[in-house]
């Protein structure tokens, strides 16, 4: 089991409660041999786990080079759910892992590599791959869930009750991809932040954006907005607009309410501080806007992610500057997995991901720059790789008509999965078919950055609340939003408030406690 797991949640190991299908004192034997032998799967390792809950940690290959991390609980509760992965994938790390106690709570859990090994910040692994890329489009997923759940049945004995699958970035983009490409999977599926298109938004969005900040591809170091450029932006913003929604408290509750003009702090004559020359201003009126590219377009970032002090903001994903010998960390990944596999120089996350598609996706070149580019040959590119990419199909009618419930999640701190882009996604989904939304649900997050953290509440138990769902049958209009400690997700007692499903906008009473759920409720935006 990796530390990261196990230094997660050991402090709420003892958390939660659950009426156990296999218990430990009848605990099952943790072996190479006693795993079940399924077509094309190879068991590497089983071994037991004490911690945070009594497991057996299976690893595993499928196919060519598919590896897997199926966690099998002592006290199983008859459920599985699968946890997609980060970035450019390459280790186990499971999202439904991180998000709380869930062998406490006896859920037997698997993620995959998705076909390859290395730093999720690396696509090196796909050049003049298309197997590794199919695995990655997805297959693997498939794959994997479909073998989990032949050895969880086999192992317990026992015919699986329930089956989720949680995931964000990556993860929120391989949730989409399941329920659009395998609607049978899955009853109940969270999709957080999900990176859909890797093609439009992480190829030809963010290389858009690359250029704009580091014009020179030999110079990765300064960026044109600097640490000052996004310290006068993001005070100017939360200046104009923190109050709007009610509360001064760094939060945006509705990013589309500031109409901040970026273009009113460039420098006058003879100033230059405190101000931003042309090509700051005219570089961060970009970021926020759709810019088209190659005959396709993208929608800008919200207002409110630009403070250098959000640590997955600007400074993360848009902006930063190459620093020799620091990784740009943006997913936690496995215990070692920075030192095993080292990730390339990147300025910026946008910036290495740009590079990642160009180089190892669209040109099979890795020494690939933009030098001169002009996005002239991008729609070809992009069309040649989208199916196996992209998950952006608006028909989920197969997985709505198998009794399928899906939670869309986004956060309007994000500062590289575009809540606008989510949006845009949701919304295709009702105009395709408007009875969707008595299964799929979209909650766009006030004050939260990437998946998590920010100085919004991001407690919410998505997990639960695609139970209840399934349970009941009652499509979730608001959802709890406690604050809860980022190691171990557990409540701090501070409160908390709420967040509601799109369209309608958290909104503030006006008088009653900023950290009770009851001073808020969800409106639809004037």
């Amino acid at each position: 089991m990796p530390l990261t797991h196990i230094k997660n949640f050991v402090a709420s190991a003892l958390v939660g409660g659950f009426v156990a299908v296999a218990s430990a004192a009848n605990a099952v034997d943790c072996s190479v041999e006693a795993i079940p032998n399924l077509p094309d799967v190879r068991i590497l390792s089983a071994e037991v786990v004490p911690n945070p809950a009594a497991h057996c940690r299976v690893v595993g290959e499928i196919g060519t080079e598919t590896g897997f991390e199926l966690l099998l609980p002592d006290d199983w509760n008859g459920k599985f759910i699968m946890g997609g992965g980060g970035g450019f994938s390459g280790d186990f790390n499971n999202a439904a892992f991180l998000a709380g106690n869930i062998l406490g709570e006896g859920w037997a859990t698997v993620t995959t590599d998705t076909g390859h090994k290395g730093n999720n910040g690396d696509a090196s692994w796909a050049l003049n791959n298309l197997e590794r890329q199919v695995n990655f489009g997805f297959q693997a997923v498939h794959r994997t869930a479909v073998t989990a759940k032949a050895i969880i049945a086999e192992f317990y004995g026992s015919e699986i009750e329930r089956n989720l699958f949680y995931g964000c970035s990556r993860g929120g983009g391989q949730a989409l991809m399941v329920a659009q490409r395998s609607p049978d999977l899955f009853e109940g599926i969270y999709a957080g932040a999900p990176a859909y298109s890797w093609t439009q938004e992480l190829g030809g969005r963010w290389l858009y954006d690359a250029m704009n900040m580091f014009p020179d591809p030999n110079q990765i170091v300064t960026p044109v907005l600097d640490v000052d450029a996004q310290a006068l932006i993001g005070n100017a913003i939360m200046d104009e607009c923190d109050a709007i929604d009610g509360l001064e408290d760094g939060i945006l509750n509705d990013p589309r309410q500031c109409t901040f003009d970026v273009s009113s702090l460039q420098c006058g004559d003879g100033q230059a501080n405190q101000c931003l020359s042309e090509k700051q201003v005219r570089v961060a009126v970009d970021l926020y806007r759709e810019v088209e590219f190659g005959g396709s377009s993208w929608p800008g970032m919200p207002m409110g992610v630009e403070l250098p002090g959000n640590p997955l903001g600007w400074s993360l994903w848009n902006t930063g500057g190459y620093v020799e010998g620091t990784d740009v960390d943006f997913h936690p990944g496995e215990e070692n997995a920075e030192e095993v596999f080292p990730a390339p120089p990147m300025p910026n996350a946008t910036w290495g991901f740009a590079m990642g598609m160009f180089r190892y996706f669209f040109l099979s070149d890795p020494d690939w720059t933009y030098e001169g580019y002009d996005f002239s040959d991008f729609a070809h590119h992009a069309a040649r790789v989208s199916p196996t990419l992209d998950a952006d199909d608006p028909n989920l009618s197969e997985f709505r008509g198998n009794g399928g419930k899906l939670i869309i999640d986004n956060s309007w701190m994000d500062g590289s999965m575009s809540a606008y882009g989510t949006i845009d996604y949701y919304e295709k989904v009702l105009e395709f078919d408007p009875a969707a939304s008595e299964d799929v649900r979209l909650f766009v997050r006030p004050g939260v950055t990437h998946c998590r953290g920010g100085p919004g509440p991001d407690g919410t138990n998505y997990i639960a609340a695609l139970e209840e769902w399934l349970d009941t049958d009652l499509a979730p209009e608001h959802l709890d939003a406690p604050y809860v400690n980022p190691v171990t997700r557990q409540p701090t007692g501070q409160g908390g408030r709420i967040i509601c499903a799109h369209p309608t906008v958290v909104t503030y009473d006006g008088s009653g406690d900023p950290s009770s759920p009851d001073s808020f409720s969800c409106e639809i935006p004037e």
